[in-house]
């Protein structure tokens, strides 16, 4: 069974060949560490939207508001996830064309 991973890499039409898997590999992991700093940063800074008046619906909209960047924020890390599984799926693929996991690793180095 196909998984949305899957299907997401057939839409993206992701090819690779041994010139450029550890390229796509690099820029996948890349993405995936620049979303990883931007959630985290503003994981630690969003407190909720809070109370926007005394009034009685001013409690109820805050939560509603909270509940939807709430699951903005799972869908953002799970898209995320799913970056980093598909750069490491590319692993496998450079093994295939003959790289050493010291060149896999080597290819892409956070803050390089």
């Amino acid at each position: 069974m196909a998984t949305p991973l899957d299907a997401a890499v057939r839409a993206l039409a992701l090819q690779v060949n041994r010139d450029t898997v550890l390229q796509a590999r690099a820029a996948l992991l890349a993405e995936a560490r620049r979303l990883d700093l931007e959630l985290d940063k503003r994981a630690h800074a969003f407190g909720g939207v809070g109370e926007c008046g005394g009034d009685p619906v001013s409690p109820e909209a805050a939560g509603a508001f909270n509940e939807r960047i709430n699951a903005l924020v799972v869908s953002c890390r799970a898209y995320n996830r799913d970056l980093h599984a598909a750069a490491y799926a590319l692993d496998a693929t450079a093994r295939d064309y003959g790289y050493t996991d010291d060149q896999i690793a080597a290819s892409y180095r956070p803050g390089s």
